[in-house]
């Protein structure tokens, strides 16, 4: 049950035969490892989830329970993104290498969260939240390159990468968010007095006290 789940709580797979509760925060808590499993499984039905008007397919595996953004707050989630099917072939991004979840201003789409993607995400999730997103032509003809990352957090495209999603390929997302405007993960890992660039070498994976750290990115 690695997938965002993963990405949001280190590796539910560690839990293993001990059937014991994976994640001490969000959709994952109180669940067993076959809990997961079996959310994971009933997502990879051809009807699973419902499909917006821009053409991507949303799934659900949990609802959250916390605040619901809307446009224009600040938001952070942890995703892994495929171009294969879910936990199909290489990850092609995934924020568990960064150490921490990828925050950005709902409603404005970024290098990371193209704009279906961004649109998909304003569409009812709330925080504490498991969605997954089939989302066709996600990166459009720009695609998604092979990311590198650094260890300690961190990463880089070089100029001449290959393609990880190429142009108008369809692309798989799984997120948890973390923070649906509550301010959970936007206090620890942009906090009052902070130099941005600091700010940016904060690490964690839950947004909970006592779980943030400091590392320098330095090459895998």
């Amino acid at each position: 049950a690695e997938a965002g789940a993963e990405a949001g709580a280190g590796s539910a797979r560690q839990a293993g035969a001990r059937r014991e509760p994976v994640v001490p925060w969000g959709p994952f808590k109180g669940l067993e490892e076959g809990d997961i499993d079996a959310l994971e499984a009933a997502s990879l039905a051809p009807d699973a989830g419902y499909t917006l008007p821009c053409g991507s397919r949303v799934i659900d595996l949990v609802v959250g329970t916390g605040p619901q953004p809307r446009r224009g707050d600040v938001v952070y989630c942890q995703y892994k993104v495929w171009a294969g099917g879910f936990r199909a072939g290489p990850v092609a991004d995934w924020t568990y290498y960064d150490g921490r979840p990828y925050g950005w201003t709902l409603g404005t789409a970024t290098e990371r969260i193209p704009a279906p993607v961004d649109e998909a995400v304003r569409a009812g999730m709330r925080e504490g939240g498991w969605r997954r997103l089939v989302v066709p032509a996600a990166y459009g003809e720009a695609g998604l390159r092979r990311i590198n990352y650094l260890k300690g957090g961190g990463r880089y495209t070089p100029a001449k990468a290959g393609f990880a999603i190429r142009p108008q390929e369809v692309a798989y997302f799984d997120l948890v968010m973390l923070d649906g405007g509550s301010g959970r993960c936007d206090r620890l890992l942009r906090p009052q007095g902070v130099a941005e660039a600091d700010a940016t070498r904060l690490r964690s994976k839950l947004c909970m006290p006592g779980d943030v750290s400091t590392d320098g990115p330095r090459l895998v």
